[in-house]
């Protein structure tokens, strides 16, 4: 596994055109190379190399119930911790958008509403628009890589310094986002030997990530417990944004996953995407139900499929850590689509 993450000592050789090293203390280690070869499995870019952190110039906004609408900016390193409000003894969730969105989006914004009305938490918002914008996916995907090392750096820092332990942390991604979230969590667990408690992937991109290795994509192995929630699991050829496959401890497909109800049909898919937030109820619209499914789930909708035995496998932000398996949730199509 260890041919996948590479710290820069002696790293950057001949094969720097296939490779791209960056040395910045908003990384593990401080110094990381970012591998596309054939060796490797991260051939998903189509050659794009991830860029560095002084590049994508990634803002991470704290809150919690105390600050619930202060851009107060949280980043790896002792100091810049200390020198926010955020306390160890809380569970955390961070939040991450996906392609052509941008941070703090309305719906991260709601979403991180919802949850410091019902628990007492650090929420931070992890904006990466400089990497995720149109038109080049394929940029958007190599850029997953660093953002996730970035996370996952903040992490062990918060960890270091803040004493969180990494079951607390919950870690919420959307579309590319939830790849962001699996690398994450692959960093925590490669440099620690521990896993992070939670990633929830909603609606992962399919597109560059379907067909590849777990080590490319959110996987069940990237933290105790991995829920996901399909949205617009379609093929490509159909405009699918999301994965087709079961990839977390448990997986939600409602409305069958494909398409949801409400939304207009689709017609031009995640790679013509000028602006999520302009498509949002749109093309992009059963993409983006799965925001909605879990802001939704935190304190106004209970989404239990049927047969699943009570609420031991309701869908969302309080889906039973036991849970396992595919599930087939019937919802609405009309806010708040319960």
């Amino acid at each position: 596994m260890n041919h996948h993450f590479m710290d820069c000592d002696g790293n950057d050789d001949i094969w720097g055109i296939l490779r791209r090293c960056c040395n910045s203390d908003l990384l593990p280690k401080g110094c990381q190379c970012f591998d596309i070869s054939d060796t490797t499995d991260f051939t998903n870019s189509m050659f794009h190399k991830p860029e560095c952190p002084e590049t994508l110039d990634i803002n991470m906004y704290y809150y919690d119930r105390n600050h619930p609408g202060t851009s107060l900016t949280i980043k790896a390193g002792s100091q810049n911790i200390l020198s926010t409000p955020f306390n160890g003894q809380r569970k955390t969730v961070v939040v991450a958008h996906g392609f052509t969105d941008f941070g703090p989006a309305p719906w991260m914004l709601a979403m991180k509403d919802e949850l410091l009305a019902t628990e007492d938490l650090n929420v931070i918002l992890v904006d990466w628009q400089n990497g995720a914008k149109a038109p080049n996916y394929y940029q958007a995907v190599a850029n997953t890589r660093t953002v996730g090392a970035m996370i996952g750096r903040l992490l062990e820092d918060l960890n270091a310094h803040a004493g969180a332990e990494f079951e607390t942390f919950h870690l919420v991604g959307h579309s590319l986002g939830s790849h962001i979230m699996g690398y994450a969590g692959k960093e925590v667990y490669r440099l620690t030997n521990e896993k992070v408690g939670r990633i929830t992937g909603l609606d992962p991109a399919g597109p560059a990530f379907e067909s590849y290795s777990h080590y490319v994509r959110l996987d069940a192995l990237d933290a105790n417990f991995v829920d996901v929630i399909h949205t617009d699991a379609e093929s490509l050829i159909s405009s699918g944004f999301g994965t087709r496959y079961s990839i977390g401890h448990v997986d939600f497909y409602p409305n069958g996953g494909q398409h949801q109800p409400g939304c207009p049909e689709e017609t031009l898919g995640i790679l013509s995407m000028l602006s999520f937030e302009d498509e949002y109820s749109t093309g992009a619209c059963s993409h983006s139900r799965a925001l909605d499914f879990l802001t939704n789930s935190i304190s106004k909708c209970r989404y239990d499929p049927p047969g699943a035995g009570g609420n031991i496998c309701t869908m969302g932000y309080h889906t039973d850590s036991a849970c396992r398996g595919d599930f087939y949730p019937t919802t609405t199509g009309e806010q708040p689509f319960c």
